[in-house]
């Protein structure tokens, strides 16, 4: 299961330096009906950051 956490842990850094670059750079579009813009990647950076501390946390610090 730790090697799981180990692979969405990965997942989820790129989750965060993606949306932290959309965000920076303050690009909007659309895609599925969702509209991508600074708001929403700066949220989105904030969730999966939480959840990849979370993960790290599992897969490597607990014993």
């Amino acid at each position: 299961m730790k090697e799981v956490a180990k692979f969405l842990a990965g997942f989820a850094a790129n989750q965060v330096l993606t949306h932290g670059a959309l965000a920076t750079a303050g690009i909007q579009f659309s895609l599925f009906g969702i509209t991508y813009d600074q708001r929403f990647n700066t949220i989105a950076v904030v969730v999966w950051a939480i959840i990849l501390l979370l993960l790290i946390y599992y897969a490597w610090a607990r014993r």
